[in-house]
């Protein structure tokens, strides 16, 4: 932590990111330089006005996310979402491991006491069942789709898919579908080891 990371914003929105670069001679070696680069993205205040969100949380409960850095690591920072969401919006739960199934049904924000029960009720253990739980995500924010919101769908896994129907191109074909009709996809990598960076992408 001995580098100053207040680094610079850019002016304008028209440049998205602006580096800042430091050299310095090194300590350990005369001769030799330190490069310290830093990179600051344009700071996009908040719309006052946000959409209602309806957000499906796809959490995998498998053995392998049972580490610090993994799933109560979910689970604290979907308690911290909370706070940053609207009363009406709206949070569901799927879980999956060895078999997928609906840890909440969409509940709006405001039920909070509700959906901190259903997260203090996750735990890790078997094997992960991916695919099917990929599908009841997608049912679950089809039944509650709102055309002038946010709808999506948000994995957190450390990709570690290896029961059940893991073929990439039927993923990639039923993710690109419902993009399509609006519910859109975000995966949240987590945890190191064993972690799937290529099916995660």
């Amino acid at each position: 932590n001995y580098f100053d990371y207040d680094y610079p914003l850019p002016a304008a929105g028209e440049a998205p990111f602006k580096p800042a670069v430091t050299v310095m001679p090194s300590p350990w070696k005369d001769g030799n330089k330190l490069v310290h680069i830093g990179i600051k993205g344009y700071d996009i205040a908040p719309d006052t006005k946000q959409p209602r969100s309806h957000l499906v949380f796809l959490l995998d409960t498998s053995g392998s996310m049972n580490a610090p850095d993994k799933l109560p690591l979910v689970i604290n920072s979907l308690k911290m979402l909370l706070e940053k969401l609207q009363p009406e919006d709206t949070v569901a739960i799927v879980t999956y491991a060895g078999s997928a199934g609906t840890a909440l049904e969409p509940t709006q924000v405001k039920e909070k006491a509700k959906i901190l029960a259903a997260l203090e009720n996750l735990y890790a253990g078997g094997s992960t069942a991916g695919a099917e739980g990929i599908r009841q995500a997608y049912q679950l924010a089809e039944a509650n789709f709102d055309k002038e919101g946010v709808n999506r769908v948000i994995l957190a896994t450390d990709g570690d898919f290896n029961v059940g129907v893991s073929d990439r191109d039927e993923l990639v074909e039923m993710i690109e579908k419902n993009r399509d009709r609006g519910i859109t996809l975000t995966t949240l990598g987590l945890g190191t080891g064993n972690y799937n960076e290529a099916l995660m992408e």
